[in-house]
């Protein structure tokens, strides 16, 4: 089955004054967060279907080898804001990543 990947970065206030993010990693299925450094133990938990990883991201923008989200999740009391962005597997075709835009309905 393939397998796809949700990625999240975190980037607060503090954090943007220097060009950074405070936190990146991974989301598995319920939304629970996995650091960089915890996903060599949880491999299998960042693998998800796709309908899990849309369940995870809302995509709407191409950035070559992976889909993004536009706008980001906002913490109004902290002012922090999560993106996440979805990644296919690695041996996606060509036509596969094409038939995948045009699935999650983003326009080149």
């Amino acid at each position: 089955m393939r397998k796809f990947r949700v990625t999240y970065e975190i980037v607060t206030p503090e954090s943007a004054e220097i060009g950074d993010a405070e936190e990146r990693g991974f989301v598995s299925y319920g939304g629970w967060r996995v650091s960089l450094e915890e996903s060599i133990a949880c491999a299998d938990t960042i693998q998800l279907d796709l309908r899990g990883a849309l369940d995870l991201c809302s995509p709407s923008e191409d950035c070559g080898a992976w889909f993004a989200e536009s706008d980001g999740r906002e913490d109004y009391r902290t002012g922090a804001v999560e993106m996440r962005s979805l990644h296919p597997p690695r041996n996606t075709t060509a036509a596969s990543y094409k038939r995948l835009r045009r699935l999650l309905g983003i326009r080149t």
